[in-house]
C-alpha cells in the first residue's frame, strides 16, 4: 500500500483535486472532515469550553468564532492543535491499519506546523496565487478580509511543503489544465 499526503494553501484547489482521485478509486480522507466530527464531540466541546466558555451555545461549538480565536491568539491556536492533531492523526493511522488492501489512499491535509505526521508519507502539493485564493475563500461563509488574511500569513509562515514535497500541482490557469496535471499525478501514483 502506499500511502500519500495533499496538501496545499487555503483555497488552492484541495478539495477539486480530492473528488477527482475518489471518481479514480482512490480512497481519500479529509483532515477537515474528522475536524468538524471533532468539533461535535463532547469532550471536544468541553475542552473549547474550558479554554472560552462564550465559544460555546446551546452545547454546540460556534465555529466561526473558534477560528476567528485561533487565527487571532496563538496561545488559543496552539492549545486547540494540541488537541485536535493527534486525534486527527489517530483517526488516519487507523484509516490506514484498515486499509491494508488499498493500494490508493490519500490524506488530505491543511498546510500545519506539526510535521511529524508528514514526514512518514510522499507529499502532493497544490499550488495557486494568493489572489486567485482570495477570491475563491471570499465566497465560503464565516470567512472575512481579515479572517483570510490571517489564515494565509499564518500558513505562509510556517509552509515547508511547497519547496519539499513530491509532486508538485500548479493550479495557477484553467481546469483544463489543472485536469491533466491530475490525470499526470494519478499515473505517477499507478507506477
Amino acid at each position: 500500500m502506499s500511502t500519500h499526503i495533499l496538501t496545499g494553501p487555503i483555497g488552492s484547489g484541495k478539495t477539486y483535486v480530492q473528488k477527482i482521485l475518489e471518481r479514480n478509486n482512490f480512497s481519500c480522507f479529509c483532515a477537515d472532515e474528522i475536524v468538524r466530527k471533532l468539533y461535535n464531540d463532547n469532550n471536544t466541546i468541553l475542552f473549547i469550553k474550558k479554554i472560552s466558555p462564550e465559544l460555546i451555545l446551546n452545547n454546540k461549538i460556534i465555529l466561526e468564532n473558534l477560528r476567528k480565536l485561533i487565527f487571532t491568539n496563538r496561545d488559543i491556536m496552539k492549545k486547540v492543535e494540541n488537541y485536535i492533531q493527534p486525534l486527527v492523526f489517530e483517526e488516519f493511522k487507523n484509516i490506514e491499519n484498515n486499509s491494508k488492501n488499498n493500494k490508493n489512499l490519500i490524506f488530505i491535509m491543511p498546510i500545519i506546523i506539526n510535521n511529524n505526521f508528514f514526514k512518514k508519507y510522499k507529499i502532493i502539493y497544490i499550488d495557486t496565487k494568493k489572489n486567485i485564493r482570495i477570491n475563491r475563500i471570499k465566497y465560503r461563509q464565516g470567512y472575512d478580509d481579515e479572517m483570510i488574511k490571517s489564515i494565509m500569513e499564518y500558513q505562509e509562515a510556517i509552509d515547508i511543503y511547497k519547496n519539499n514535497n513530491y509532486i508538485y500541482i500548479d493550479n495557477n490557469s484553467s481546469i483544463e489544465n489543472l485536469d491533466n496535471s491530475i490525470e499526470l499525478l494519478i499515473n505517477k501514483l499507478h507506477e
